[in-house]
């Protein structure tokens, strides 16, 4: 089933830690993979058993010590 826009708009609104689909909190996510510029995690819901696909992307640099 495809994510409609308003759904993947709630679901980055809500900051991602219920299934985009169904609302279920019963998510688990893979490991991080990436490349120079974005970093990806594939993510699974129990309940619903929809996958998808969060994407992160650099936003800020800190500096340390």
């Amino acid at each position: 089933m495809a994510l409609t826009e308003e759904q993947k708009k709630d679901y980055l609104l809500k900051g991602g830690i219920h299934c985009p689909y169904c609302g279920s909190s019963d998510i688990s996510a893979g490991s991080f993979d990436g490349d120079g510029s974005q970093s990806w995690q594939h993510i699974t819901c129990g309940d619903c058993n929809e996958n998808w696909t969060d994407i992160y992307t650099l936003t800020d640099v800190e500096e340390s010590g």
